[in-house]
């Protein structure tokens, strides 16, 4: 029981982890693409969201599958919200972006 809350523990962390840095990195791509309006910026950053939301998407699944642990509920819940915060935010920079990729000169 002991070894199975450990291992809660660090997945819960992972997870906030990776909740933080796909926050990060969406934020420097969006960022370099809106300093730059370098085109090519706008593939890397599709594949990095869609790369981004099978790996949150693992996540979350698993932490729904941790939630019977009464212990670790409220850690779980705060763990599940911040990377559900995620989604609007994918979407309000995936709006902004393909915003500067219309309005961008074709080189």
């Amino acid at each position: 029981m002991k070894d199975n809350l450990f291992h809660i523990d660090k997945f819960i962390s992972t997870s906030r982890k990776v909740a933080f840095l796909t926050f990060l990195v969406a934020s420097i791509l969006l960022l370099i693409f809106y300093f730059t309006e370098f085109n090519g910026m706008i593939y890397f950053s599709l594949l990095f969201t869609i790369s981004a939301l099978f790996i949150n998407a693992y996540y979350f699944l698993k932490l729904i599958l941790f939630f019977n642990e009464k212990v670790k509920r409220n850690q779980i819940l705060l763990s599940l919200f911040m990377m559900l915060l995620n989604i609007p935010l994918g979407l309000l920079y995936l709006e902004i972006g393909l915003n500067i990729y219309s309005h961008s000169n074709p080189i």
